[in-house]
């Protein structure tokens, strides 16, 4: 019988499994496909945070812990070193791109607006602000991105920044996949607040949210949150831009750290989620 706090954490996953049932439902992968991916979770979970001394954690204990076999633990351990089941870290190389033209000197008008760029040609052309962002997409690939994603559109011959950010379209692999990674940010500090007993260690996590607010006022409020927020992230990404080394910084292990702020909006009304029980 689940205690008081595993009963407490069963229905909060009950209750942030049914959009992602939702989704899994939606693009066709079946109950069994998620098991498997969550055995793959829960094992190495168990095994690279319960270690001693920087070792992996010894199969009995996570027997013991998750409740799976040895042999399957064998078997799952050896599906996760082929990185199968790995979300890639978020690509930054288009962000890079729209920050830099929105924010470089050299790329604005005298109005410090991001200027209208030829493909070609001069010091400010669009090949030249992908040189500047550095990496290895050729310019033409990337202005297709761009395009398809929205955040560029052609003017003639002339291209036009019309986003500061890079969303692919929806049911796209790889906006799925950026899906997974703002799930796994949030969820992350979500835990980590609730382990944290010192206060100044947790991060912010804060929601503002309303039964009460009539139909009529909820499209003025989903504007009111877009502006809000778009505003906050540019201050943000030019704070960061500002201070960023050229390579990513890793720890000791030789893994890239990174760090940031998520913001996101919610109305039931149009997911059709339950709210969780107001104490």
């Amino acid at each position: 019988m689940p205690t008081g706090i595993q009963s407490a954490v069963l229905s909060a996953c009950y209750a942030f499994l049914r959009p992602i049932a939702r989704l899994l439902i939606k693009n066709g992968i079946s109950y069994r496909e998620f098991a498997e991916i969550s055995k793959c979770a829960f094992v190495e979970v168990a095994s690279d945070d319960y270690g001693i001394r920087g070792r992996k954690t010894n199969m009995s204990r996570v027997a013991v812990m998750t409740g799976l076999s040895r042999k399957e633990i064998k078997k799952v351990r050896e599906s996760i070193s082929d990185k199968t089941h790995r979300i890639p870290s978020r690509t930054r190389r288009p962000e890079l791109v729209l920050t830099m033209w929105h924010t470089d000197p050299d790329f604005q008008d005298s109005q410090g607006q991001p200027k209208i760029l030829a493909f070609e040609g001069a010091d400010t052309s669009f090949r030249s602000l992908v040189a500047r962002a550095g990496g290895d997409i050729p310019p033409m690939a990337m202005l297709n991105e761009l395009l398809r994603a929205g955040s560029v559109v052609k003017e003639g011959s002339d291209l036009r920044v019309v986003s500061r950010s890079y969303i692919p379209e929806p049911h796209d692999p790889v906006r799925i996949l950026f899906a997974g990674g703002a799930l796994r940010d949030l969820a992350s500090t979500i835990v980590h607040n609730l382990e944290s007993e010192d206060s100044e260690m947790r991060f912010v996590e804060r929601r503002v949210y309303s039964d009460r607010l009539a139909v009529s006022q909820r499209s003025r409020f989903k504007k009111l949150a877009r502006d809000k927020s778009e505003l906050l992230l540019q201050d943000l990404q030019t704070w960061l831009s500002e201070r960023e080394s050229d390579t990513p910084q890793v720890d000791g292990e030789g893994i890239t750290r990174r760090i940031g702020v998520g913001v996101y909006f919610f109305d039931d009304s149009v997911t059709g989620d339950q709210p969780e029980e107001v104490i």
